[in-house]
């Protein structure tokens, strides 16, 4: 959707407005850079919701494949850890913190892809979307903290089992 999200914010507040979302509750210059971080994504003004819904609303639910491929026993330890690191940022820009969080996965020698997977199965509800970062920095640090606690306390899978 070549549309600058300026100019689709009009467009979407119904949208937002038909899933119980009162688009007030947003300023529209988070819901334009929302909506450019997944226009591309969409061809079609109703498709964004399915693209960018968890900007706008916390998961109420994770993706059960997702679960069993990337929440692991150890991810609620990690996932706490993470919350600490997050909270230590100076800037939670993306170009900030990725390298931060990125440092720290590699000094513990923690799987990348799970963690990294864990923590946008935490934000997003499910493991795809646009950049990671990109996502924190536009929610920022207490919304980003907030989501992964919930995760912590709500998900659970065969793989967590003692």
């Amino acid at each position: 959707m070549a549309m600058p999200g300026r100019e689709l914010v009009a467009l979407f507040r119904p949208v937002l407005e038909a899933h119980g979302i009162n688009p007030d509750n947003f300023s529209d210059e988070y819901t334009a850079a929302a909506l450019n971080l997944v226009k591309s994504r969409a061809n079609l003004v109703s498709d964004l919701w399915d693209q960018a819904k968890f900007f706008f609303q916390a998961p109420e639910s994770y993706a059960e494949k997702d679960i069993r491929k990337r929440w692991k026993p150890e991810t609620p330890d990690q996932m706490r850890e993470l919350i600490g690191v997050l909270r230590g940022l100076e800037s939670f820009r993306s170009k900030d913190a990725e390298p931060v969080v990125l440092g720290w996965i590699a000094d513990k020698g923690y799987h990348l892809g799970n963690v990294m997977n864990a923590f946008r199965l935490a934000v997003v509800g499910e493991c795809k979307g646009p950049h990671m970062f990109d996502i924190t920095e536009l929610m920022g640090c207490d919304e980003t903290i907030s989501r992964i606690e919930r995760a912590i306390a709500n998900i659970h899978s065969d793989n967590t089992q003692a």
